[in-house]
């Protein structure tokens, strides 16, 4: 008898002292699904996709807008089923020097994307396909919306290393 009564007093001890462990469930960060690492070692650029999009674009590195500061763009396109690749991007990212891109005012910075890393020498700036172009209710329309869904789904990471421009 004694010793159930001394298994029926620890319990809650041990009980108490896993809870204080714990982050309460609110603060718990969700289980993050296995990516797909992008990194680019001339623009130093990094940011980690869903894992479906593997195999499913084609980098391109060519700055096409002038903007002061603009030291990168690389534009990630669409891999078609026929292995073509799609007119318009899936995801154009774009290097900028800190201070100019500081400089800018807020509709020029809307204009070349959302910045989603920086530094104290380079910002990193996304913008993302507004629509899907391929013809509707298509075999490659759907794989290009199940792409955009998937990164819709959750927190887009990216890290720009530094001396790596």
């Amino acid at each position: 008898m004694v010793r159930s009564l001394r298994v029926l007093l620890v319990l809650p001890l041990i009980a108490l002292a896993a809870a204080c462990g714990e982050k309460p469930a609110e603060e718990q960060e969700p289980p993050r699904q296995p990516g797909h690492m992008f990194s680019d070692d001339r623009s130093g650029v990094a940011f980690d996709l869903p894992a479906i999009w593997a195999g499913r674009y084609r980098l391109s590195d060519s700055v096409t807008v002038a903007a002061p500061g603009l030291a990168r763009e690389l534009t990630l396109r669409f891999v078609k089923a026929d292995s073509t690749v799609a007119a318009s991007p899936l995801i154009v990212a774009r290097v900028f020097a800190a201070a100019d891109w500081d400089a800018m005012s807020q509709p020029e910075r809307d204009r070349f994307g959302i910045r989603i890393a920086a530094d104290r020498t380079h910002t990193l700036a996304f913008v993302l396909a507004p629509e899907n172009p391929l013809p509707v209710n298509s075999a490659d329309a759907l794989a290009f919306d199940s792409l955009m869904i998937a990164l819709n789904q959750r927190p887009l990471r990216a890290w720009l290393r530094p001396g790596t421009r």
